[in-house]
């Protein structure tokens, strides 16, 4: 063999090993490098936020506007987040104390009077789609110049319209520091996974959050768009960008959305089977369990029922058509019981602590070891006055 031909074979390997190194990239390392799963953004390039996307992709951004996504992040100074709690106050059934919530020119604060009278602690930011609680956090410093995270004791949620204990916080134990009087105290690594589900970006410094691209945007899930950006206004090719509007495949996809709302590995064992009442609330996680995922030859993937720029949809009639035509593609036996009610026997709403439900995605025939759908007992009245 020549050596030019020798040279054109290596030359030829390299490229396949950085080709290969590329498509194997971890979701936590494509994050990292600046690039989502199944996205080829140039390594170089910087957020740019979802308004400088919305210039060209119009018809996008205008459904996104009414979708969770579009409203993850906010600072309480919001009139209509203040409004919840300004105000009001709430009884915590455990400790047997009275939160009261009031709002000054920085936001909103909490005072909790029989234990530190009328002085005010701060709530800052508050997280959530809307869809179902907001719960608020204030970022503190700690020991050797560390900043960590309080996640309010109580939070406002939306199907009872009011105030009840955030999830969770009904099993600590009792407060040991000041703080914990007010709710929990998430260390610097969770408040970081904390605030970057929940904005496009963050930067922590000196115990505020600076340079803050709120809500989940596009480029939460596409990667930074400076580049792609700039080469559609030149007029240059910005294919290489576009493959995100589909990831390569169903599990390239999963991670996409899972690192947010949450893959197996991130779970306990014990929430991992079908008795689970935590496992509802982690989507992903749920329908990976599921045959209709397992045996669909990737074609089932989260963006099959739901469209992420838009609000997800509560229309049964729409999910057993594609319920059905997914079935009839796939070669399976049509449901003996019925063919017009599917996510009601096989993906139920299951309750939460008695504050939320959240559709149950290990999509499967349920039984006796299964928990029980929510009924509208299982969403106690608001405790908020």
């Amino acid at each position: 063999m020549s050596r030019v031909a020798i040279l054109v074979v290596c030359i030829m390997l390299a490229c396949l090993l950085l080709l290969g190194a590329w498509w194997g990239l971890s979701p936590d390392a494509a994050r990292s490098s600046g690039n989502a799963v199944g996205n080829r953004t140039d390594p170089a390039a910087q957020i740019i936020g979802s308004t400088a996307c919305a210039e060209c992709h119009r018809d996008i951004a205008e459904k996104y506007d009414s979708s969770g996504h579009a409203h993850t992040f906010h600072v309480t100074t919001d009139e209509e987040i203040a409004s919840r709690l300004a105000g009001k106050s709430f009884h915590d059934p455990q400790r047997r104390q009275r939160f009261e919530y009031r709002l000054n020119s920085d936001g909103l604060e909490v005072a909790l009077p029989a234990v530190f009278g009328e002085e005010g602690f701060p709530l800052q930011y508050a997280l959530g789609s809307g869809t179902h609680a907001t719960t608020f956090l204030t970022l503190l410093p700690h020991l050797e110049g560390e900043t960590v995270g309080l996640e309010h004791r109580v939070s406002f949620y939306h199907q009872l319209a009011g105030l009840d204990l955030t999830v969770g916080h009904p099993f600590l134990k009792s407060p040991t520091e000041d703080a914990e009087y007010f709710g929990k105290v998430l260390d610097s690594q969770k408040l970081k996974d904390c605030i970057g589900c929940h904005t496009t970006q963050a930067t922590i410094r000196n115990h505020e959050l600076v340079n803050v691209i709120p809500h989940v945007g596009c480029e939460s899930c596409h990667g930074p768009g400076s580049v792609h950006a700039q080469a559609s206004h030149q007029g240059h090719p910005v294919g290489s960008y576009a493959i995100t509007a589909r990831w390569p495949t169903a599990l390239d996809e999963l991670q996409t959305c899972g690192r947010c709302h949450r893959m197996p590995e991130s779970l306990k064992p014990s929430e991992l089977v079908r008795s689970s009442r935590v496992l509802p609330r982690f989507q992903p996680a749920g329908l990976m369990q599921s045959r209709c995922y397992t045996e669909s030859k990737g074609a089932l993937r989260c963006t099959t029922c739901h469209d992420p720029h838009t609000s997800t949809s509560h229309d049964a009639a729409r999910y057993n058509v594609i319920c059905q035509q997914c079935h009839r593609e796939q070669m399976v036996p049509p449901c003996p019981s019925s063919t017009t009610d599917c996510t009601t026997c096989h993906m139920p709403p299951i309750p939460f602590e008695g504050v939320a439900a959240f559709h149950d995605h290990w999509i499967r025939i349920r039984n006796q070891d299964d928990p029980a759908p929510a009924t509208a007992s299982d969403l106690p009245s608001t405790d908020a006055q």
